[in-house]
């Protein structure tokens, strides 16, 4: 059984960063009624803009992918030990990047502000995969979704979605959210069609738990 919905970027939820020092837009939460601050959900999915160098949050009981959606990307600094040098990493435009929630970071403005998209999920009881798609006008990108929840985020461009449930539209900035009590059978993936005349990109995500 399929069921699938689209989640407007004019609907997502705005909450202040758990460090106070920004804020983010809410896309989905699970369970229902889940709270950032209180870090009481097995996965979350938001959007942020970061307009300066700072500290990310701790989420002790989560891990991390961040995609930069917009910008020129970001420089994470992570301190596995204190008794060793930090770990430096540089995470470019739409190359989704993974990290524990639990290790202190901090991060830094390759080239002016970005947007990203941040997937949180519970350490040992979830499991998130996810990876950034083209599609081009005239040949429709099939999807076989693998997780029990999956969403299809528009980073560039609008989109036509055939889904088990229906057809959706999908606009720059909304999400597509599937979920699935089964896998989808090999010959009947969900199609995506690019419903502009140039191409367009979104970010595909499957999480398990």
């Amino acid at each position: 059984m399929a069921s699938s919905h689209v989640l407007a970027k004019t609907d997502y939820r705005r909450a202040t960063w758990k460090n106070g020092l920004g804020y983010t837009d809410e896309i989905a939460i699970y369970p229902a009624g889940s709270e950032l601050k209180r870090g009481n959900f097995l996965w979350r999915l938001s959007s942020a803009r970061i307009e300066q160098a700072s500290p990310f949050s701790a989420f002790p009981e989560h891990d991390r992918v961040l995609i930069v959606l917009k910008g020129a990307g970001v420089r994470l600094t992570h301190t596995f030990d204190e008794s060793e040098d930090p770990e430096r990493v540089d995470v470019p435009l739409l190359s989704p990047y993974e990290f524990p929630g639990d290790v202190p970071s901090k991060c830094e403005l390759l080239q002016g502000p970005i947007t990203d998209l941040s997937v949180f999920v519970r350490k040992a009881e979830a499991e998130a995969v996810a990876e950034v798609v083209e599609v081009t006008p005239g040949e429709p990108f099939d999807w076989l979704p693998a997780g029990r929840w999956n969403f299809a985020f528009a980073v560039q461009g609008s989109f036509e979605i055939t889904t088990p449930d229906g057809m959706r539209h999908l606009d720059e900035g909304d999400t597509l959210q599937l979920e699935l009590s089964e896998p989808l059978a090999e010959d009947a993936p969900v199609q995506i069609q690019a419903a502009q005349s140039t191409a367009g990109k979104l970010v595909i995500i499957g999480l398990q738990g």
